[in-house]
């Protein structure tokens, strides 16, 4: 009888702006950051092999530091994310440049997808590309939505084009003109239980 190895997945939820994201944290890094109002099973879009090797855990021991950094840059306290990430086997050498190449647009600027497929040497990969930014497991901390078209256009965004718009404009702002942030309750592990989580 095989052994079936339990990965132990550590997850934390964070309400932006009446909108709730849920992140899940490995011993390695952060690996994933769901769309705003999805439930956390979200993360078997991108990690379908592992939905039954994860052992989902709560514990803000090891969450905390990546709370902090998420509740700072949306408090205007940081502009980048000093977080380790962990993808673990996801993503295509072309994605994982992607991404990586991704993370070096400075804060409160764009780059076109044209532009982002110059960048990692696929100019003409336009479209592989614009697929690669869709791929992103981790909203905001790798910030697909600074990725936009040549027409000006703000394009698609996993997390729906409202928040893609806010995040553009928030990035502009000198400071929030409001508290962003609300303290949510302590989740209840039994949450976990539920099909839709």
């Amino acid at each position: 009888m095989e052994i079936l190895y339990m990965k132990k997945i550590y997850w934390e939820s964070i309400e932006i702006d009446d909108s709730k994201f849920f992140f899940t944290v490995t011993n390695k890094g952060l690996n994933f950051v769901s769309s705003p109002g999805r439930f956390l099973s979200e993360i078997f879009d991108f990690y379908p092999e592992n939905r039954y090797q994860y052992q989902f855990m709560y514990d803000e021991s090891v969450t905390g530091v990546y709370l902090d950094e998420l509740t700072d840059y949306f408090n205007k306290k940081r502009t980048s994310f000093d977080l380790p990430l962990d993808f673990g086997n996801l993503g295509t050498p072309l994605q994982r440049k992607v991404w990586a190449e991704i993370q070096q647009i400075p804060y409160g600027e764009t780059i076109t997808y044209k532009q982002l497929a110059e960048n990692v040497g696929k100019p003409k990969a336009i479209r592989a590309v614009a697929s690669a930014v869709a791929q992103n497991p981790l909203l905001i901390v790798v910030p697909c939505h600074r990725v936009i078209k040549t027409s000006g256009d703000i394009g698609e965004y996993r997390g729906g084009k409202d928040i893609k718009k806010f995040l553009l404009q928030f990035e502009k702002e000198a400071a929030p003109k409001r508290t962003l942030i609300k303290k949510l309750p302590l989740p209840k592990i039994s949450q976990l239980g539920r099909p839709g989580l």
